[in-house]
């Protein structure tokens, strides 16, 4: 994502972050990680916590009034935007890096894996722009990740993302003064790759395998083959879709069926296969277009998100796309503080996926 102007000023005076905190913006909770850079080429974790969501209260911009006759309406981008009022949130010391990079959900935002001829120049960035297909760039923060350089006849492989304007401006309103100060943004689930390439998939650099990330109302799919992402997808599809169907058929409040999915003490089998059948058959047609178009066979599909604890869950993925079903730490193989970790988050290390690829980020641009 386009980094905030701090970073500008830190490559004039060429100072580089050693000292990040990743702040993953929820709708129930914020996750938190804290990364330190000890020397050039290593990193150690040394905090991560969980704290409430943000007090946000939205007021929404007046439509615009109608244009005379004869006259053309203008679009006042700006005036386009609502306000905010944001509480800002209180960092116990421990984690209070001296910048934030923040990830946020970005229900609405733009992803694309755009595939250009030759080498990247700058007529291949206005086509990187125009090819997210956007009704008005100045309402979006854009950016993009160069995945594979081409050269002459070889394709350049290219990640873009266009995060609207409305969901990016929330972020540094939580940290408006002192440390941290805010440093980037990016879409959440484009930060779990992030620590999935730096963990899980290097493992298996010569196969190719996938990877889901369940947030609340949204799901990113990715398949890596070879360690080069080859295609990703967002679905309007997250664990509040399987809740609502399990307070349904049960006729139970939220908090029941959350405990429900979670413990299994209820078969929710026939619920969740109900609800999950649709998404799961999207998601086969695309793992089967990629085995085609590169000769690959995905074995492995690893999740994060809250539909980890949900053995139905898993159990119905396993069995409908008929491979093996895998959760993972992104904190494996990481340097981490042995007091990094509160005991009561061991279990659940999936939950910092993002707030983790966010350091992991900010030191790889830097």
């Amino acid at each position: 994502m386009n980094q905030l102007n701090i970073k500008e000023l830190l490559d004039k005076f060429k100072r580089k972050p050693n000292d990040v905190v990743g702040i993953d913006i929820g709708s129930t909770s914020i996750k938190i990680v804290r990364m330190k850079k000890i020397s050039e080429t290593e990193t150690i974790i040394t905090a991560v916590d969980v704290i409430p969501p943000p007090v946000i209260q939205v007021t929404e911009p007046l439509a615009p009034a109608a244009a005379p006759v004869g006259k053309k309406e203008q679009t006042d981008t700006v005036a386009a935007l609502p306000t905010f009022n944001v509480t800002p949130i209180e960092l116990p010391a421990r984690i209070r890096g001296k910048y934030a990079a923040f990830t946020v959900t970005g229900n609405s935002a733009v992803v694309k894996l755009v595939s250009l001829p030759g080498a990247f120049d700058a007529a291949a960035e206005e086509k990187v722009i125009s090819s997210l297909g956007l009704d008005d760039p100045n309402l979006y923060r854009i950016g993009y990740k160069i995945l594979v350089e081409g050269h002459g006849k070889n394709e350049t492989k290219v990640l873009a993302v266009a995060l609207p304007e409305r969901d990016a401006i929330i972020a540094p309103m939580l940290t408006p003064a002192g440390l941290p100060a805010p440093f980037s943004i990016e879409v959440a689930g484009l930060a779990t790759l992030t620590s999935f390439m730096t963990t899980a998939a290097i493992q298996h650099a010569e196969e190719a395998i996938g990877v889901l990330e369940f947030e609340t109302t949204t799901t990113t799919y990715a398949i890596f083959n070879k360690g080069v992402l080859s295609l990703i997808r967002r679905f309007d599809f997250g664990t509040a879709t399987i809740i609502e169907k399990v307070q349904e058929a049960l006729g139970v409040d939220q908090e029941t069926a959350q405990g429900i999915i979670a413990d299994g003490a209820f078969d929710i089998s026939q619920a969740i296969s109900d609800v999950m059948d649709p998404f799961i058959k999207q998601l086969t047609v695309s793992k089967d277009f990629i085995e085609r178009r590169e000769n690959c066979h995905v074995l492995k599909m690893y999740i994060a998100g809250g539909l980890v604890v949900s053995r139905d869950a898993i159990a119905e993925l396993n069995s409908a796309m008929g491979i093996e079903i895998l959760t993972w730490n992104p904190f494996a193989g990481l340097n981490m503080a042995p007091d990094a970790m509160d005991e009561k988050f061991k279990g659940q290390e999936w939950r910092f996926a993002a707030a983790l690829g966010a350091c992991l980020a900010t030191f790889e641009e830097t």
